[in-house]
């Protein structure tokens, strides 16, 4: 009798401590994995040739990128990315160019009207994003939008990887 109700008591604090996230709820071990919101860029040149891609003569190295936000003072805040290599989401969909990808600078798009910069070697863009529901809706380089990458992807996280062609 005892093990029967230790096993009933065991079921019940399980139940009650552990609930799936339901906007912004906290997580317990059987919640599904949250990702932060993330921005991928592809940067190519005009004639599709993958601006990141080490074979690519020309190519621009990771110490030759910035990406950054300035605060109401003008002062500097770098923004962490890293450069991801091609990749196969499933068996029918490869993405074939190397990625700039940003964890943070979504957390940190607050509206559309936040300005981020893009340095790529001397040039400078100016980037700005719509995140909805933990995903990049839009990206606008310039005040012109962006491409999607992978414009007929049905998966919020294909659809935060867009182009830049320079």
């Amino acid at each position: 009798m005892k093990k029967i109700l230790f096993v009933l008591v065991l079921i019940f604090i399980t139940n009650l401590g552990c609930k799936k996230i339901t906007n912004g709820g906290g997580l317990c071990a059987c919640s599904p994995i949250s990702y932060d919101t993330s921005l991928g860029l592809v940067i190519k040149n005009s004639a599709d040739v993958d601006l990141l891609n080490p074979k690519t003569t020309g190519f621009l190295d990771k110490t030759q990128i910035q990406l950054y936000s300035k605060d109401a003072s003008n002062v500097i805040k770098q923004i962490n990315f890293d450069i991801r290599q091609p990749f196969t989401y499933t068996n029918n969909l490869k993405l074939d160019y190397y990625q700039l990808i940003s964890y943070e600078i979504g957390l940190q798009a607050k509206s559309i009207d936040n300005a981020f910069y893009l340095k790529l070697g001397d040039k400078l863009y100016e980037l700005n994003l719509k995140v909805n529901n933990r995903a990049v809706e839009k990206l606008l380089i310039d005040k012109v939008d962006a491409p999607k990458e992978l414009p007929n992807i049905n998966s919020q996280y294909l659809n935060s990887i867009y182009t830049l062609k320079i």
